[in-house]
């Protein structure tokens, strides 16, 4: 069910669009803004569901047709738009969005279109765009959903509302893991990773491909000590392999390294976000001294910002594991 229960920290935001419906002050576009997993399409989907509702509340009652259509994801007045291969050319919005404007809603009092990554629109489609937006009927409503707003004309930006998402504090999320199953190491872990985005959080709990990199991480800084040549150099390709995933990788490795110099110095395992394998990190701690763990933690900063700069991937990757093997 689409509702604003879900949307965490962001009560400023969901009493503005309550307001808004409750004293019929709709503007005919707005912007979502902030980082993926903040909620934006949940509280795109709640306004657009409360919008139409049958029963006119501030939020939508979830039993009218209207609602359960929109449940079903069949309800004939709401149209979402996604970017292809990365892009929303032009075509997309002369053909999805510019001949369904011209046309009054088929049940319901809105027609509305939620653009996901809006800012992947390129210079034609926002152009396109634009000339929609001018002078929209009173019946539509755009609803942008972006991670970066700036990529957007400034013409189109100063024709809509715009709302950013507030990254949810980890204490919340950490309770909401909680709840969800999750031990309280594992929700201290987990919380950290998700930069305050609830449905990153919600990806990370059930994601084999995060289990499978912070494997290989706990892997390196375990047994890197151990390497020989050979295998140093298998290792590196092993990691240049795992081209994709190695930003990932990089950011784990760096907080398994910090986490580690924490305890080395503390003994506490209080500020750990990798708290659930403290027999890893003691074991961790005993292979390295603390100037190498710093030492190490730089090592990861460095090869995040070679990555960044597109530089080549093997040397990275070399210098990178021994930085962190040496002695």
């Amino acid at each position: 069910m689409n509702d604003y229960n879900g949307i965490l920290d962001n009560d400023i935001l969901i009493k503005s669009l309550k307001t808004a419906v409750r004293h019929d002050r709709l503007s005919h576009a707005y912007i979502f803004d902030g980082e993926r997993g903040m909620g934006k399409t949940m509280a795109a989907k709640a306004f657009a569901k409360t919008l139409n509702c049958e029963r006119g509340g501030e939020t939508a009652c979830g039993e009218c047709l209207s609602c359960r259509s929109f449940d079903g994801n069949n309800n004939p007045d709401i149209f979402y738009i996604a970017p292809e291969k990365g892009v929303i050319k032009v075509d997309v919005i002369r053909d999805s969005i510019n001949p369904q404007v011209l046309t009054r809603p088929y049940s319901y009092k809105y027609k509305i279109f939620i653009i996901s990554q809006a800012e992947k629109m390129n210079i034609a489609a926002q152009n396109a765009f634009l000339k929609t937006l001018e002078e929209p009927p009173g019946y539509v409503i755009f609803m942008l959903l972006t991670q970066n707003f700036n990529a957007l004309l400034p013409t189109i930006l100063s024709r809509c509302v715009m709302f950013k998402m507030h990254p949810v504090p980890q204490g919340q999320i950490k309770s909401l893991l909680i709840d969800r199953g999750c031990t309280e190491g594992e929700a201290d872990m987990f919380s950290h990773y998700a930069c305050g985005a609830v449905g990153r959080a919600l990806e990370l709990i059930s994601s084999e491909k995060f289990a499978e990199i912070t494997a290989f991480a706990f892997d390196v800084c375990l047994n890197i000590k151990n390497w020989d040549v050979v295998e140093l150099y298998r290792r590196t390709s092993e990691l240049k392999d795992k081209k994709e995933d190695v930003p990932a990788v990089l950011r784990v490795l760096g907080y398994i390294f910090r986490d580690a110099l924490i305890y080395k110095l503390t003994g506490s395992e209080r500020y750990l976000i990798h708290s659930y394998r403290l027999s890893d990190m003691q074991s961790i701690c005993e292979k390295f001294t603390a100037r190498q763990l710093m030492r190490s933690c730089d090592a990861v900063e460095h090869a995040s910002e070679r990555l960044a700069a597109k530089m080549d991937m093997q040397y990275t990757a070399e210098q990178l594991y021994y930085t962190i093997k040496e002695r």
